[in-house]
């Protein structure tokens, strides 16, 4: 009968562990994609400038730009606060990769 009681509390312990792993994972997940979503990059820390000097490193040569409505309507950028134009740049250029 000690025995059956051990089980019982093996099993239980088992389900609790897993239960609260899997809350812990949970909180984890959610805090890290709300960090994520909302800190971005000032342009003051990226030595954004509208202009770029750089041939072939304008904002919209660049994987974190995402294009405004037309291609020369000021867009976004996935990393840096605000406005981006797309003629401008950075020291957070990464290019687009090749097709």
């Amino acid at each position: 009968m000690d025995q059956d009681k051990t089980a019982c509390a093996s099993r239980r312990d088992a389900l609790r562990f897993g239960l609260n792993a899997g809350a812990g994972i949970a909180i984890v997940v959610m805090a890290g994609s709300a960090l994520s979503q909302s800190t971005k990059l000032s342009k003051e820390s990226v030595k954004y400038t509208d202009a770029g000097k750089v041939e072939g490193k304008d904002c919209d040569d660049c994987s974190q730009y995402v294009p405004g409505k037309s291609a020369n309507d000021p867009g976004t950028c996935k990393i840096v606060e605000g406005a981006i134009n797309p003629h401008g740049h950075c020291i957070a250029f990464s290019p687009k990769p090749k097709r």
